[in-house]
């Protein structure tokens, strides 16, 4: 059965920069950083995961604005997360480009890393370059906690053959889960009108598919194409879609799609 996952109750989305990113890059401005929680200092992440976690959270995705080198400041917090992952809390982050020495950090503190993992032109998009986006994928799955590489089908400047070449990549690394992200044009930005077509979801979708064992249909679709989107994973057989817009008997959790399969009975 589909697994479909719905955070709501028991998982959070925490920025530590709150509603800023240094970066502004064009593939949103910033502007999804509303859709999470600030935090943007030690002290009140250590506050909001305190208060959460009385409510009944038990896992929180740590995400934020990147700098110009496309990296998440995460390094001033690692105390605060540390703490909430000894009271229980399940641990996941967002940290854009990362080296060796962060990988092997980032292993005693979190629980998950969710990598974009970006080939071609694209990759330059966010701060970095294709070279760098590789090296930092090949340091998390060689050094770090657990990796779940995300690939995104219809990036600006992107093609199929770059899709491909981050499926593969994932594929060589030895990655367990791959989670499908589909670009989302956002109004007021240089790529407002960058939307792929269904044709290219599905021939990305289906290529995924038959290098993944866990596959994923994330969060990042866009609100038009949802409908259609999530029809065209399920036909192909994805194993995990969040937010699903059909209705079908599927096995619900309260968590995001990434958290491995040993700890999805805390989100039922």
């Amino acid at each position: 059965m589909t697994k479909a996952f719905y955070p709501r109750r028991r998982f959070r989305s925490i920025s530590i920069t709150g509603y800023s990113c240094e970066l502004n890059c064009e593939m949103c401005r910033g502007r999804y950083l509303r859709g999470m929680i600030p935090a943007p200092s030690p002290p009140l992440l250590r506050k909001i995961m305190e208060d959460e976690m009385k409510k009944g959270v038990i896992g929180f995705l740590i995400s934020g604005g990147f700098d110009k080198g496309g990296v998440l400041p995460f390094r001033p917090f690692l105390n605060e997360i540390s703490e909430a992952k000894k009271r229980g809390a399940i641990i996941s982050i967002h940290p854009g480009l990362i080296d060796e020495e962060e990988s092997s950090l980032l292993r005693e503190f979190v629980d998950i890393v969710d990598f974009e993992l970006l080939s071609g032109k694209a990759a330059y998009i966010k701060g970095g370059n294709p070279d760098l986006y590789r090296k930092s994928f090949e340091a998390l799955m060689e050094r770090g906690p657990k990796t779940v590489p995300h690939v995104i089908i219809g990036m600006p400047f992107s093609s199929f053959e770059d899709f491909k070449r981050s499926v593969d990549l994932s594929y060589e690394y030895g990655a367990e889960e791959l989670v499908v992200l589909v670009f989302i044009p956002t109004v007021g930005t240089a790529f407002q009108n960058f939307a792929p077509s269904l044709e290219l979801v599905k021939r990305c979708i289906s290529y995924a598919r038959k290098k993944s064992n866990i596959l994923s249909l994330g969060c990042m679709i866009p609100k038009n194409m949802k409908k259609e989107i999530d029809n065209i994973a399920l036909e192909e057989g994805v194993d995990r879609i969040v937010l699903p817009s059909i209705d079908r008997d599927f096995q619900w959790f309260d968590a995001c799609c990434s958290v491995p399969e040993n700890m999805l009975y805390l989100f039922k």
